[in-house]
């Protein structure tokens, strides 16, 4: 069970394999550019190769790279779509040269438009992504979301769809699972039921062999409140049982795990990461 964080790359890409490393981390997650802003820049090839020997140095897997908060597949202005899907193939680019196993991508918001639209929209975007080349080296993964306004990707049945649409024409696409996403969403995992519930509904809705990552994050919001909020792992909604039972189901054992809880002090990580430690193998 590969276990990691989603580190900086301030100072450059190959400070995030650096820092991923001191906290003796398994696998990773990153984000390949800056994450607020459209102006995108390629990758030296010198940069790219000093990051893919720094990891295989490392011996990180698998390496995650996250989509910048700009990106909107879903979205239902033009220009704002098009500049998405130019952005998206070429931050996939991106984690192609570096040698990322995923991009994980948030699904984006059709605003009024519905879920019907947002369908469309996406499958239009992974088409055309597929279409030139892209996502046979590095898969991508679409990331379950909470559910507040009109954000889409809260369902999984609609990422089911959505995976099994791609398939259609060449795009091995698959899941990262949210967990405090989902418990925001109304996928609850507090006791042994929930979580036998949650297991049997992603591999009903996406087929569990396509849950290939999970985040981990507990939650400062109830079940089912849409609330995006991440909390430090036992000390939110969810709770440390949920948890330990959740990371010890036969089917989960092998996935890769990655933090993203509040990073507020230099202790945080390395809390978490022990909490997670701990609770690996009890229940």
């Amino acid at each position: 069970m590969p276990l990691g964080v989603h580190t900086s790359i301030a100072g450059g890409l190959c400070k995030s394999v650096e820092r991923a490393v001191s906290l003796g981390c398994d696998a990773m997650q990153m984000f390949g550019r800056n994450p607020r802003a459209w102006a995108w820049s390629p990758v030296s090839e010198t940069d790219a190769a000093l990051f893919r020997s720094k990891r295989e140095e490392a011996l990180l897997w698998p390496v995650a790279i996250h989509t910048t908060y700009l990106i909107n597949l879903s979205a239902p202005d033009d220009v704002i779509f098009d500049k998405s899907v130019f952005l998206f193939k070429k931050e996939l680019e991106t984690a192609e040269r570096l040698g990322a196993d995923y991009l994980v991508t948030h699904l984006g918001s059709p605003g009024e438009m519905g879920r019907d639209f947002a369908l469309r929209r996406i499958l239009s975007a992974l088409k055309e992504t597929a279409s030139a080349g892209l996502g046979k080296k590095t898969r991508v993964l679409l990331e379950n979301t909470a559910g507040g306004g009109s954000g889409f990707g809260s369902s999984l049945a609609d990422i089911g769809r959505i995976i099994e649409g791609a398939s259609a024409f060449g795009l091995d696409a698959g899941l990262c699972y949210d967990t405090c996403h989902g418990f925001a969403a109304g996928y609850d995992m507090r006791t042994r039921d929930d979580v036998e519930s949650l297991v049997k509904g992603i591999d009903k809705e996406t087929g569990f062999k396509n849950l290939k990552l999970m985040h981990l994050n507990d939650s400062k919001g109830e079940l089912n409140s849409r609330l995006d909020r991440h909390e430090h792992i036992g000390k939110g909604r969810i709770g440390i049982d949920g948890f330990a039972i959740l990371l010890n189901h036969p089917k989960v054992l092998k996935t890769p795990l990655i933090l993203e809880t509040p990073k507020k002090t230099e202790g945080d990580d390395p809390m978490n990461l022990a909490t997670i430690k701990r609770i690996i193998g009890e229940a």
